[in-house]
């Protein structure tokens, strides 16, 4: 069994926030409940609002944190959210799933999601 060290763990923090073009800054939001798994490569159900442009305030050489506000144009239930690097397709890094938030046309919430060095 191979591990990902510390050292390694800091050199991909780093390599994120590198340049604007490789830069971990993406955030969308959907509707999917599937679980977390480490070979998902897309939200389970996207929603059709657009990526939006998180910003990037790592407060320690160890963490990585994004902070995003998406708004809806419609009405859903948003119970997944994930961080990608480019505003369509791309890598998704994280990805999260939480109990239903409902949103109505207009309403907005902020996303803070971290990733950390430990």
């Amino acid at each position: 069994m191979a591990v990902l060290t510390s050292v390694g763990r800091q050199w991909i923090i780093d390599k994120m926030r590198d340049t604007v073009a490789t830069q971990q800054k993406f955030i969308h939001w959907g509707t999917g409940t599937t679980g977390e798994l480490v070979g998902q490569t897309a939200l389970v159900t996207p929603a059709a609002e657009a990526r939006t442009i998180g910003v990037i305030s790592s407060p320690s050489a160890a963490l990585h944190r994004v902070i995003g506000t998406l708004t809806a144009a419609s009405a859903k239930n948003i119970s997944e959210v994930g961080l990608f690097d480019a505003s369509a397709a791309g890598v998704m890094l994280i990805r999260a799933v939480f109990t239903a938030i409902p949103v109505e046309i207009g309403d907005s919430v902020q996303f803070t999601l971290d990733l950390t060095q430990s």
